[in-house]
């Protein structure tokens, strides 16, 4: 009997400690796609995805850590998201693209059942990292503070989360991947872009001037030229990100494996050897009433 429950507490050790560090983003896409080619084109391919009534409209990201026997699962969401309204009645024109929203961070429970919902019909698909101890206690503190501070009561496009300004979605997932110092040129290229947007289309909080719909409509036809006066935008896409994740499953290159779960697939990059970065999470010291601001 004592030998049997050396061996049963032996394996059960052995299990436990194999259990791999992982950090997972999932990457939803738009329903119908977000045209960035030009302004007018942005705003009626938002529009089109807004009134699908199919949920995640602009596309979403959602983080997953795993850390021997702690686990995190959530993603950043506009508490209030109210589009039309900015858009229509405070007349933000293309400013609403550097306006916070009141945002919050999602609860795991609720990701859970939409996710698998998402994987039988196969609108997802993910990047994992497999890694060290050190760095999954990087990325679960990151995500701990991250809630503590209440960072996530800010979303909006143009946020910084690093800086404590809150995030959008897709800002939210990369932001992980950064703070670990794994995001390498490829990602950055491959999941983010940067437009140019006109002075005459932006409203607050860009410029006091507003702007209106149908002024986006008939008259941004195109991004600003260098030359012109404009606000440089960039800001991660979570269209890009699930289109990556699509090219690198049909490449199949050395470099990564492929997983696939029911009806979606995945690449898995072991970046366990890596060194687990010591520079300060936050790229700035917040003040936990105010995550807008530095602490004194």
């Amino acid at each position: 009997m004592k030998k049997l429950i050396f061996t049963l507490l032996f394996l059960s050790m052995k299990a436990f400690a194999s259990t791999p560090s992982e950090l997972s983003l999932y990457f939803i896409p738009s329903p119908y796609g977000i045209d960035w080619s030009t302004p007018s084109t942005l705003a009626m391919t938002a529009a089109k995805n807004k009134f699908s009534f199919k949920s995640h409209f602009m596309g979403h990201v959602w983080v997953e850590i795993k850390c021997e026997n702690k686990e995190e699962l959530t993603g950043m969401v506009a508490a209030k998201p109210d589009y039309l309204y900015q858009i229509l009645i405070e007349r933000r024109g293309l400013g609403v693209l550097y306006h916070s929203f009141e945002g919050r961070l999602e609860d795991k429970k609720d990701i859970e059942i939409e996710k698998s919902e998402l994987f039988k019909e196969g609108r997802i698909n993910f990047v994992k990292f497999i890694l060290s101890k050190n760095q999954c206690e990087r990325a679960f503190n990151y995500a701990t503070e991250y809630r503590k501070l209440n960072v996530g009561r800010h979303y909006g496009l143009a946020n910084r989360p690093r800086w404590g300004e809150g995030a959008g979605c897709s800002a939210f997932g990369a932001s992980f991947v950064d703070v670990l110092n794994i995001l390498d040129h490829e990602m950055k290229q491959s999941w983010s872009q940067t437009v140019n947007i006109p002075l005459e289309l932006a409203g607050p909080p860009v410029k006091e001037e507003t702007v209106s719909l149908l002024k986006i409509l008939t008259h941004a036809k195109s991004w600003a030229k260098d030359n012109e006066p404009h606000k440089s935008l960039t800001f991660w896409d979570p269209d890009l990100m699930f289109k990556w994740v699509n090219k690198k499953v049909a490449q199949k290159q050395i470099g990564y494996s492929i997983e696939k779960i029911e009806n979606a697939h995945g690449i898995i990059f072991d970046k366990s050897h890596f060194p687990t970065p010591e520079e300060p999470i936050w790229q700035q010291r917040l003040d936990s009433k105010n995550p807008k601001q530095t602490a004194n």
